[in-house]
């Protein structure tokens, strides 16, 4: 079965930011408020422990919830805007579900920190609880993001694929995420983008301009 879906237009870009903002903190926070099974604790791994803890690095961690937008700011082509969107949703309805049967814990960072760093580090851990730590959505998210942003024929197919390496690295570095949190990542991902690819069809023009160019 494919199912055949609209293009993201620019008048449906900031719509669909404001929407995926909404569904993405929606179905992360549910597996959290309904706990249908006991948290399992995972534990760091000598590769965990031989990563060093780089405080700085929350400023590249937080950078995701603007890379998280860029498919729709940036990508010329409203094809692979739209496959951007269905693929973070694909994401958060899978993820979620991982969450719910297998909700995770850990240990979290309280960096003792000034200033902006220090502020920063407040509202990350007033809002990023403890929980749903595999497979990493910050890895997950930012690889769709990258499938759109990496075709742009400018400057974006260089700095998207260096900014997602830097917020992967950064979700060890600032000890959010554990390692094996990661490759998790990347496969939901690929699957998603996979999922995406072969079972939804984006119709190249909006429903209405194709109504407009048959009345001609």
């Amino acid at each position: 079965m494919v199912l055949t879906l609209p293009p993201l237009t620019r008048k449906r870009r900031i719509p669909a930011m404001v929407f995926i903002a909404i569904f993405i903190g929606v179905l992360y926070q549910f597996p959290i408020q309904v706990r249908i099974f006991q948290a399992s604790p995972l534990w760091p791994t000598a590769v965990d422990r031989a990563i060093p803890f780089i405080d700085w690095t929350i400023w590249v961690y937080c950078s995701y919830y603007v890379f998280l937008f860029l498919p729709f700011a940036v990508c010329r082509d409203n094809v692979r805007a739209a496959r951007a969107l269905y693929g973070l949703m694909a994401n958060s309805i899978l993820g979620g579900l991982i969450f719910l049967a297998w909700p995770t814990a850990g240990v979290v960072q309280h960096p003792e920190l000034e200033g902006l760093s220090g502020l920063l580090w407040s509202g990350l851990l007033s809002a990023d609880r403890p929980t749903n730590y595999f497979p990493s959505l910050h890895v997950a998210n930012a690889c769709i993001c990258v499938f759109a942003l990496g075709r742009e024929k400018n400057a974006w197919r260089y700095v998207a694929p260096l900014w997602t390496f830097l917020i992967i690295v950064s979700t060890v570095t600032t000890k959010q995420h554990f390692f094996i949190d990661l490759p998790a990542g990347m496969v939901l991902a690929a699957f998603n983008f996979w999922l995406v690819r072969k079972g939804v069809r984006v119709e190249q023009r909006p429903k209405r301009h194709r109504q407009a160019l048959s009345a001609r």
